[in-house]
């Protein structure tokens, strides 16, 4: 990628506000612990590491799930409409239908005390700031964590596979140092 913003490498700039530093709440999370029945009332927690970020009490109707939810202790509750799609091999999908676009989505996200799309809150990804060598580090952290202790390869893994895993991660690392290596000769001023 070109140049973002400052940051040499970085594929946009790092202003935006982070997907991961929001509350969110996700339907298919809602729906995989089955909490979507009409009429139901449920709530769910949120937590960033050990420490409770937040608790949202949420009843769900036909074509709406109600939001009750107070923020400095003002109520802040807010009504989400829902759609459904037919799926493939019968049956439906719920999605939550953005407040303020009307967009079909998955995953809302709490700013400035509503929820709202991450388009429609203008949040972004961390990965998508990311410069080169951050996007190295962090595809060397996904293979690492399927590679077993010390890179050894985890029982059941295929051969092939395991191969494939250790060249990519031993590229990672080729093309981190040579990344490194122009920052530094940008940085000393030579080029």
């Amino acid at each position: 990628m070109g140049k973002g913003g400052a940051r040499w490498g970085a594929g946009r700039p790092s202003f935006k506000v982070k997907a991961e530093q929001l509350l969110r709440i996700d339907i298919r999370q809602w729906r995989k612990s089955g909490l979507l029945w009409d009429g139901g009332s449920n709530s769910w927690r949120w937590s960033r590491g050990d420490e409770p970020a937040g608790t949202i009490k949420f009843t769900v109707s036909a074509n709406a799930v109600y939001l009750g939810y107070s923020i400095d202790g003002n109520d802040a509750s807010q009504s989400i409409a829902t759609t459904t799609t037919p799926c493939g091999y019968g049956g439906s999908r719920r999605w939550f239908s953005c407040p303020v676009c009307r967009r079909r989505c998955e995953v809302l996200y709490m700013r400035s005390a509503r929820f709202a799309c991450r388009s429609c809150q203008r949040v972004s990804y961390t990965s998508q700031s990311e410069d080169v060598i951050g996007r190295l580090w962090r595809t060397q952290r996904k293979i690492e964590e399927r590679l077993g202790e010390g890179w050894q390869r985890p029982k059941g893994m295929r051969e092939h596979t395991y191969e494939r895993l250790w060249a990519t991660l031993m590229d990672c690392e080729r093309r981190r140092d040579e990344e490194f290596a122009v920052v530094v000769q940008r940085f000393m001023g030579i080029r």
